[in-house]
């Protein structure tokens, strides 16, 4: 399994990646909407340790998403004619339920290399974004570049806990005829972590995360329907 700085690092090449690509391809039309997208990819490459214990990335994660609450907040209360109590009073609020209550909540119910290291934890990342970014006023592709990136950065966590699950040995020599099975398992050595972060849900050790991370896909899937319908249209 990689660590913090490492994936750090290939988060980071990774959003460069996203940003450059998503720029010439004018997906995006400044190149302050590239730079978002670098820092979107960087954000995503952290979410899959969401359930971890300890440690840097849930920190940053739910910093982050502690502000981005109470951003949100503030942005949806601002024309509603409420009072300036409430309008202080409920960021505030919406942060410190984000950043300690839903934090601690993760820490307990949730096993590290668990299901946020799986292929539909990647999906509803990608839907879920696109369905937050939806309410920005921003252009289509734009919305579509932020999930884009965001999952992206999530899909490169778990390539990089697969790499590295993988252990090079010493090569087979040439003279000694192997079968394909044990020339395989001379040149590499596979750690029980192996398969573990890019698995369908269902290798987990409860069968009950990855039915309700299925349920969740499909229900992102049907409420996001008619923005895919709009991104394919101009896509293609």
């Amino acid at each position: 399994m990689a660590d913090f700085k490492t994936h750090l690092t290939f988060g980071s090449l990774t959003g460069f990646a996203v940003a450059i690509t998503a720029y010439l391809s004018d997906w995006v039309q400044t190149m302050y909407m590239a730079v978002l997208l670098y820092f979107a990819t960087v954000f995503g490459s952290f979410l899959p340790d969401m359930d971890s214990d300890s440690g840097h990335p849930v920190q940053i994660i739910f910093e982050f998403y502690a502000y981005i609450s109470a951003a949100l907040t503030i942005y949806y209360l601002h024309d509603n004619g409420l009072s300036l109590y409430w309008r202080i009073f409920m960021p505030l609020a919406s942060f410190f339920f984000v950043r300690i209550i839903l934090c601690n909540i993760f820490n307990k119910y949730t096993t590290h290399r668990g299901i946020f290291h799986s292929v539909p934890a990647l999906l509803v990342v990608f839907f879920l974004t696109l369905l937050v970014a939806w309410s920005i006023n921003l252009p289509v592709l734009e919305k579509f570049s932020i999930a884009v990136a965001v999952s992206m950065g999530y899909f490169s966590h778990l390539l990089l806990d697969e790499i590295y699950s993988v252990k090079l040995l010493n090569p087979t020599p040439a003279s000694k005829k192997r079968s394909f099975k044990e020339i395989i398992s001379r040149h590499f050595g596979l750690k029980k972590s192996f398969g573990t972060a890019l698995d369908l849900g269902f290798n987990q050790k409860e069968k009950y995360p990855g039915i309700i991370a299925y349920l969740i896909l499909i229900t992102l899937i049907i409420v996001d329907f008619p923005i895919i319908k709009k991104i394919v249209s101009l896509l293609f």
